[in-house]
């Protein structure tokens, strides 16, 4: 289908941002189609109407050679000279191309063209081009602004079910001396298509796709919380579609560990071409490090850069964690978790290397250096 490359990007822009880009076009349009119309009329009243076609057809070619005139200069030399060329084609020599050009169109016409007619067609072509697009850039804001308050309202009226996910057991992992991290998965039967989830903060709810919560992450439409000893994930509102496409809600909230539940080591799997977590992590939770080649240092880095395949939405470190390019980098030497608690408690880390060392706090992460290779 020719539109399916389109389908994600209109699914995301919503039905009511749709429908109002779709009245503005419609609008910018009629307002093109009645000044085209007006013109013609007028030029038809002088006996011009030829002329005035022609001009109209010629207004591409024109247009052309404006933008040829101001883009192969500054395409020709590098530097701030290049800017300096493409700004002073764009505020003298497109103008003068294009204010030219319709004055030596308008005298080769026949009928001939006046002065003040062959200028008043540059003006009203540029108006043609500028004034659509001044008009899309400032509705941009307020699409999205009405846009983005549509799908909240929508989503607070979204009838509330029982929760189609199905909630694992808690894992509890010992940090080494640094304390307990708990895990628990959220997983998606066949069929159900995550649209939302929120965490409450206060009396409002937030969409977790933006802002940072380190203490979730999204695998497809399976949702993994994460949390040390100390901190609580903030409840959730969770919103689904079913197989039928019916929005459905509801809330979550992580409770009470069970007596006895046993704990196990958070224990790293280390491999040539990255490493095995025992649970998925958010990306936030994680550093991973390098012995670099000249110092022999440990230095990390977090993951905010994305490899090949990688998405924000899908956010989650799983077992079996690849780097691409492990080859050119290197096997990790080492994996930083660090947790940010509620003020005023201080951010704590722990650190595990690939020689089976385990660093509590106080030991900080090397930040990479902007000076040194990658490693």
């Amino acid at each position: 289908m020719p539109w399916a490359p389109f389908t994600p990007m209109l699914d995301a822009m919503g039905s009511v941002a749709i429908a109002l880009w779709g009245l503005l076009f419609i609008v910018m349009l009629a307002g093109i189609a009645l000044l085209l119309r007006t013109e013609k009329r007028q030029y038809e009243r002088r006996g011009k109407g030829r002329s005035w076609l022609w001009m109209r057809i010629l207004a591409l070619p024109m247009l052309a050679i404006s933008a040829a005139a101001t883009m192969l200069p500054a395409r020709a030399v590098s530097g701030m000279e290049a800017l300096g060329l493409f700004y002073f084609g764009l505020l003298v020599v497109a103008p003068l191309a294009w204010f030219g050009l319709h004055l030596l169109a308008g005298r080769l016409q026949s009928p001939r063209l006046t002065r003040g007619e062959s200028l008043g067609l540059a003006v009203s072509g540029l108006a043609v081009l500028l004034v659509p697009a001044l008009l899309i850039s400032s509705a941009q804001g307020p699409i999205h602004t009405v846009s983005y308050l549509a799908k909240i309202r929508a989503f607070d009226r979204t009838p509330e079910s029982p929760l189609a996910l199905t909630a694992q057991p808690v894992q509890l992992l010992r940090l080494g001396d640094s304390g307990v991290l708990y895990a628990q998965a959220l997983t998606a039967p066949a069929g159900i298509r995550l649209a939302r989830v929120e965490m409450r903060t206060g009396e409002h709810w937030h969409d977790t796709a933006t802002l940072r919560y380190p203490l979730l992450c999204r695998d497809g439409n399976d949702l993994h919380l994460a949390w040390p000893e100390g901190m609580q994930p903030s409840p959730l509102r969770i919103h689904w579609q079913d197989s039928q496409g019916q929005p459905h809600q509801a809330r979550f909230e992580t409770g009470n560990m069970p007596a006895g539940t046993a704990r196990h080591d958070f224990a790293l799997r280390w491999r040539e071409d990255g490493f095995d977590l025992p649970v998925p992590l958010a990306r936030d939770l994680l550093q991973i490090g390098w012995h670099h080649p000249v110092d022999g240092a440990l230095h990390y880095r977090s993951l905010d850069m994305l490899q090949p395949g990688e998405t924000f939405a899908d956010d989650c470190v799983k077992p079996g964690y690849r780097r691409v390019a492990w080859q050119q980098e290197g096997p990790v030497s080492g994996v930083i978790l660090r947790f940010h608690p509620p003020l005023p408690a201080a951010p704590w880390q722990i650190e595990y290397r690939r020689d089976g060392a385990v660093l509590p706090d106080p030991v900080s992460p090397r930040p990479l250096s902007l000076h040194s290779e990658s490693p």
